[in-house]
């Protein structure tokens, strides 16, 4: 009987079938991992970021400024609208400008005041365009009305955004706060003085000025008082109601604008002329009392006031 002879290594051999389904198996595996790796980027890339929308006003304010609303990051915006309220007392909206996100412009459609201390704004973009990207849905202009320290919320309220599929855009809203310029008055002349010499009753942040006064003294063996000019306040001339001697060392200076105007901003209440009486060293503190300022509304406007000094060359 013959034997039969089995060849190893040869091409008859045989791969059982349970190793090759098993091999075949953790290719497609291995293929399902990395093509679910591959897909977590595309993933994050395509989720869209949140959209924000804040009121970007400075945190200091006066005379007039502007604010805006800022956007960001929205995709295909078509139309909008919101509320915002403020202390028509402290500050007021004198207009509403379009705004731009990334380059392009978004239209006013129109705005008006809700109430004394509320606009409501509508924007709309052309018919089937949509915005993309961040800038502002509008830029607000403003005018200070109340004095120093007083403040006031930048709230929006009744707020939408919608896009070019009439599909509401889900943004988180976020309000602001300014808060008015504090007054300050100074003297402002030079540290040496010789021959005539002028100084200036230096104002800054002034809000809706009306009428004021003060008592300038001084030394009058070193230099003495010769003209009181009126002044200017942010290109506004600020008219000398009177000025007087109220004693040998000291003049008193009323300042009032015409009726129901108000001057706002910064510049000088009244220009002071001196000649030099003194001898080279000899000093004069120029010192400001009995101050006062007051607003159209016959309200006082708080100030700090700082003297000054002056020195015979």
């Amino acid at each position: 009987m013959e034997e039969k002879v089995v060849g190893i290594g040869k091409s008859s051999a045989r791969t059982p079938k349970s190793s090759m389904v098993g091999t075949a198996v953790l290719l497609v595996l291995i293929a399902m991992v990395f093509a679910a790796l591959a897909f977590v980027p595309a993933i994050a890339s395509a989720a869209q970021e949140e959209v924000e929308v804040r009121v970007n006003a400075p945190a200091y304010v006066e005379g007039t400024f502007n604010a805006t609303i800022r956007i960001d990051s929205v995709t295909d915006l078509s139309s909008g609208q919101f509320d915002l309220s403020f202390n028509s007392g402290v500050v007021n909206i004198t207009n509403v400008k379009e705004g731009e996100i990334d380059g392009v412009a978004v239209p006013i459609f129109m705005w008006h005041f809700f109430d004394a201390d509320t606009v409501r704004v509508l924007v709309c973009m052309p018919m089937d365009v949509g915005a993309n990207g961040s800038g502002s849905l509008a830029e607000i202009e403003f005018e200070v009305k109340g004095n120093g320290g007083e403040k006031s919320a930048l709230n929006i309220s009744n707020e939408m955004l919608v896009d070019t599929k009439a599909k509401k855009i889900d943004a988180e809203w976020y309000d602001d706060e300014v808060t008015v310029l504090g007054t300050k008055v100074s003297v402002n002349a030079p540290a040496y003085v010789e021959g005539t010499f002028n100084a200036t009753i230096r104002i800054d942040s002034v809000t809706d000025l009306s009428s004021g006064q003060f008592d300038l003294s001084f030394n009058s063996g070193v230099v003495n008082v010769t003209e009181v000019k009126e002044g200017e306040i942010d290109g506004v001339a600020v008219p000398i109601f009177m000025w007087n001697f109220f004693d040998a060392d000291t003049v008193r200076v009323l300042i009032c604008m015409p009726m129901d105007v108000g001057v706002n901003g910064s510049g000088y209440l009244a220009e002071i002329e001196f000649e030099v009486k003194g001898n080279s060293g000899e000093k004069s503190t120029l010192d400001l009392s009995n101050r006062q300022l007051v607003d159209t509304k016959a309200k006082k406007i708080d100030a700090e006031w700082y003297d000054g000094e002056v020195t015979v060359l």
